[in-house]
C-alpha cells in the first residue's frame, strides 16, 4: 500500500529518466513510511493516555516492616494503641491524586476491627526532657526510650506521582472496637487487650480503601507479643516475618 501511494504522489511531478524515477519513488517512500510511523505513534499515546485517565489514580502499598504498641496512659484508663507504618506509592501521573478514605486494623485473626484515629511520629530516644519538645497542635505520649508524637486525626491525600509513609495509629480498646460487644470487651483496657493478644502469635491485618483505586489488605505475622517486656517498658515493636498486600492495581 505505501509502494502505491509513494507511486501516486511522485506522478504528480514525473521524474525524466529511470534512476530519478527510482530515486524519488524511494524519498517518498521514506517520507509516507516515516508519517504513517508518527501518526500511529500518536494515535497508541493517545489510547494510552485516554486509558491512565479513565484507570485514575495507582496506589503501590508497600508491606509493613514491623507494628509498634504502645501505652496511652495510666493505670486501669490506659489502653494500648497500635502503629503500623502505610507507604503509598501513587505510579499515575499529577492530575490522577488519591485521598485514604478508611483504615483498620485486625489485631487477631477473626476478632473484631478497630478504627485508624491518628498519625504518629515515633522518635526513639532516652531524653528525659524529651517530652517538653513536643510538636505545637501535636500530643506526646513519654516512654523509656520512645517518645510518641500524635498528630491527630487528618485527610491523608496521595498526588500522582507521589510518595506517602505516614505511621497510622489504631486505638486497640472497646470504645474504637467495630465488633460484638462480647468481643470488644476483651479489650477494655491497656492490660486486658495485651492479656488477649498475648495468647497466640501475632497476625495483624490492616484494610485500607481509597477514594479512586480501591481496596488493600495488608498482612504481618510475627512473633507472640512479650506480655511482661511491654508491661514493663510501656512499649514494643513485633517484626513482620511474614507479608502480603492483597487488592493491588489491576493496571
Amino acid at each position: 500500500m505505501i509502494e502505491d501511494v509513494a507511486n501516486l504522489m511522485m506522478d504528480d511531478d514525473p521524474p525524466s529518466t529511470p534512476q530519478e524515477r527510482e530515486a524519488a519513488r524511494d524519498a517518498w517512500h521514506t517520507r509516507i513510511t516515516i508519517g504513517a510511523a508518527g501518526f500511529f505513534l500518536a494515535v497508541m499515546l493517545a489510547a494510552i493516555n485516554a486509558i491512565a485517565a479513565l484507570r485514575g489514580s495507582t496506589i503501590v502499598v508497600q508491606p509493613p516492616e514491623q507494628v509498634l504498641l504502645y501505652r496511652d496512659g495510666e493505670g486501669e484508663n490506659a489502653v494500648l494503641t497500635m502503629a503500623v507504618r502505610l507507604a503509598m506509592i501513587n505510579a499515575a501521573d499529577s492530575q490522577q491524586g488519591d485521598v485514604l478514605m478508611e483504615a483498620a486494623m485486625t489485631p487477631i485473626t477473626g476478632g473484631p476491627s478497630f478504627k485508624f484515629t491518628g498519625i504518629v511520629k515515633p522518635v526513639f530516644t532516652n531524653d528525659p526532657q524529651a517530652a517538653s519538645k513536643c510538636d505545637i497542635g501535636a500530643r506526646c505520649i513519654a516512654l523509656p526510650g520512645l517518645l510518641a508524637i500524635e498528630q491527630g486525626d487528618e485527610i491523608i491525600d496521595v498526588p500522582g506521582g507521589s510518595v506517602r509513609s505516614p505511621y497510622l495509629t489504631y486505638p486497640i480498646t472497646d470504645w474504637n472496637c467495630d465488633g460484638d460487644a462480647q468481643a470488644c470487651a476483651k479489650f477494655a483496657n491497656f492490660d486486658a487487650a495485651i492479656a488477649a493478644l498475648g495468647r497466640q502469635p501475632s497476625g495483624f491485618t490492616v484494610s485500607v480503601r481509597y477514594f479512586s483505586d480501591g481496596k488493600r489488605r495488608i498482612k504481618c505475622a510475627g512473633r507472640a507479643i512479650d506480655q511482661a517486656y511491654i508491661r514493663k517498658t510501656g512499649w514494643m515493636t513485633v517484626r513482620c516475618q511474614q507479608v502480603s498486600v492483597t487488592g493491588a492495581p489491576w493496571f
